[in-house]
């Protein structure tokens, strides 16, 4: 909160800027929260953990810092870029000048995925023409399906009523193509494999990535734990312009007014931004405020664990490759963010990461452990010459919603049937899966819309949310 000074005599205090509370202080949460105060309104940001950022927070163990997972983002991602700059954070994350994936296979050649300096989609091609995981005719026909990809219109409702697998598969795409390339992309980002996520969402995917300009997947990455990049800069935003952040603090119901029942007390605000799981908005807000909110759920989850490895030694020399014929998924060197704020020594700390782990995020950690670490003797011979100092497991059940067919009507727009009420979320309709894009693009609009409806008293709805209200009007 602000302090003032009062000397004898106070001036008249000014009108008071309209109140927003934000319930939620993940990615979109903090987006709405900074968008809300940068417009000078007065902003109380409620999360019921002890710490801010969901999806992306970090956590300390025996002197090391570990993020729950491993995040990282394109330079299409215009809006999580303008995000870290609004935080002064941009010098804490580094980008590829150039795409380049290494995509390893145990006692197999490294390939990669890259582009070179030409117009997209020449930029892929010479890649694609080179990569070794697919055969010839598999390589050919790859650049063909992309040039259809291209073509498709993102606007088409139907796109999101198949799998991008059985559009695939329709184009001529082997099983073993799909799992060599096209899941290479798809299952880090939609967060399920190419033959269960809706072909909408992998196509934004391809297409604002890695088709429409050449530069859009030149890779991002975090150079300082995410609770740092985040939470903590967030955090000193917000307080910093005289807003106000509770943490551990439950929201149990939002009403009419509106208002919000927290610590078994209505508080009475200006507009609310409601920016939690898809999973229990149904259990904050009265009936019928959002189309299809029993059907919230419906979305489903989609799971992402991380198995850390502390090793005494360098045990492999890229910054992070993607892996072929392993059950490891991606691999990342953590080192420098683990070391934050201490002498950085010899040893590396690397993480595996695994999307869309439905049938192993309930083993126990020592039985991940012990796969992964066989997994990373079979990529990197150092690694059964070095000391594990120390391993850890990082489980996120509900990481993201399930992009599957058909989920598109179930994502509701930002604004609701409830005066002053407005949604944010991966999950909601933003067009995008569920990234840290676009959280931050779902935060960003909630706020321009919460900002409008305090300073004209009404919020531009929908004609789908205005005949809702009707409709819990007549009720």
């Amino acid at each position: 909160m602000i302090s003032v000074a009062v000397g004898e005599e106070t001036p008249p205090a000014p009108e008071a800027a309209p109140h927003i509370a934000v319930v939620g202080a993940g990615l979109a949460g903090l987006a709405a929260a900074i968008a809300v105060v940068d417009a000078g309104m007065q902003v109380t940001l409620y999360e019921r953990a002890p710490r801010l950022g969901g999806a992306t927070w970090s956590f300390q163990r025996n002197g090391r810092w570990f993020d729950n997972g491993q995040h990282v983002f394109m330079r299409c991602c215009s809006e999580y870029k303008t995000f870290l700059e609004r935080l002064g954070v941009s010098h804490q994350v580094v980008q590829q000048p150039r795409l380049k994936v290494p995509v390893m296979r145990p006692g197999r050649p490294t390939a990669h995925i890259a582009r070179i300096s030409a117009p997209a989609p020449l930029h892929m091609a010479g890649s694609l023409l080179c990569y070794r995981p697919l055969s010839v005719g598999e390589r050919m026909r790859a650049i063909r399906t992309a040039l259809a990809l291209r073509r498709l219109n993102l606007e088409d409702h139907s796109l999101d009523q198949q799998s991008f697998g059985s559009w695939l598969s329709a184009r001529g795409e082997s099983e073993g193509a799909i799992a060599g390339l096209w899941d290479l992309i798809c299952l880090p980002t939609v967060n399920l494999r190419a033959h269960e996520a809706s072909l909408a969402l992998a196509a934004k995917v391809f297409r604002t990535g890695l088709l429409d300009a050449p530069d859009g997947a030149d890779l991002g990455w975090t150079k300082v734990p995410l609770a740092v990049l985040h939470g903590e800069a967030a955090a000193a935003h917000i307080t910093g312009c005289g807003g106000n952040v509770q943490m551990s603090a439950q929201v149990a119901a939002i009403g009419e007014g509106p208002c919000l029942t927290v610590g078994g007390e209505e508080v009475a605000v200006d507009a609310v931004i409601l920016a939690v799981s898809h999973e229990v908005v149904d259990e904050l807000l009265p009936s019928n405020t959002l189309p299809q909110q029993k059907a919230l759920t419906n979305l489903g989850i989609s799971p992402i664990f991380n198995v850390h490895f502390v090793f005494d030694r360098t045990v492999m020399d890229v910054p992070f490759t993607a892996v072929l014929d392993s059950p490891v998924q991606f691999v990342f060197d953590r080192s420098e963010a683990a070391a934050w704020k201490r002498p950085y020594n010899s040893e590396q700390v690397v993480a595996v990461s695994q999307s869309a782990a439905f049938g192993e995020i309930g083993d126990s950690p020592s039985e991940l452990i012990e796969r992964y670490y066989l997994g990373l003797v079979d990529l990197f011979p150092k690694v059964a010459e070095a000391e594990v100092l120390d391993a850890v497991v990082t489980r996120e059940h509900g990481a993201t919603f399930a992009g599957r067919p058909n989920t598109a009507r179930l994502r509701p727009e930002s604004a609701t049937a409830m005066n002053g009420l407005f949604l944010a979320g991966a999950w909601t309709a933003t067009g995008w899966p569920a990234t840290m894009e676009g959280a931050v693009r779902s935060g960003n609009v909630a706020a321009q819309l919460a900002v409008q409806y305090c300073r004209r008293g009404e919020a531009h709805q929908s004609p789908k949310v205005e005949s809702l209200r009707r409709e819990r009007a007549r009720a």
